[in-house]
């Protein structure tokens, strides 16, 4: 699988590395299912590219396309 980034979401994955701070991140293709936030709101299903570090702690950004 080959993923193409736009310098756009090379800089949103910078900007949420920096304010994350992991070492490093895994690039995928995936879908996150709808969940209910904690507070309350629901948050809809994603699908689409999805950036993660290897934390169990720390967050997962959707990478729109």
């Amino acid at each position: 699988m080959i993923v193409v980034l736009t310098a756009e979401q090379i800089e949103e994955l910078a900007t949420f590395a920096k304010e994350d701070g992991q070492p490093r991140y895994t690039i995928t293709h995936g879908t996150i299912p709808e969940f209910e936030a904690d507070d309350g709101t629901m948050v809809p299903e994603y699908k689409g590219l999805i950036a993660y570090s290897e934390s169990t702690q720390h967050g997962v950004l959707q990478l729109d396309e």
